[in-house]
């Protein structure tokens, strides 16, 4: 399990860092499951470098982290539901700025999951 992020001002970057798993761009090419921690542009757009990720990548990705901040309302982390509206991705969770002790632990808890879900599909 890799986690790929699309970080703009290394807030993202630094959340994947903090979960203990490998970690890399998402203009790497990835082969393998994953999850990816992005972001928002503007009031709640997916970057167009997650899309682009999205659109190549999806099958290995299984599930979503976005990060956003609450200044800006009802727009706060909407990148996610969109991913999951467009790519039927599950959202792991939302979290502002890098991110907290909570959410770091969250996140874990959910990889651990998700590996033991695709361990038992194989």
């Amino acid at each position: 399990m890799v986690i790929v992020y699309d970080s703009y001002t290394g807030l993202g970057k630094k959340f994947a860092e903090s979960l203990g798993y490998p970690t890399q761009s998402v203009e790497i090419r990835v082969n393998e499951p994953c999850i990816l921690v992005t972001r928002n542009i503007g009031l709640g757009k997916i970057p167009d470098t997650t899309s682009q990720f999205l659109d190549r990548y999806n099958e290995f990705v299984k599930g979503v982290v976005v990060n956003g901040s609450k200044k800006f309302g009802p727009f706060y982390c909407k990148a996610a539901d969109k991913i999951y509206k467009e790519y039927n991705i599950p959202v792991i969770r939302k979290i502002s700025g890098s991110g907290n002790e909570e959410d770091v632990s969250f996140v874990k808890n959910s990889l651990k999951a998700i590996e033991s879900k695709l361990n038992h599909s194989h």
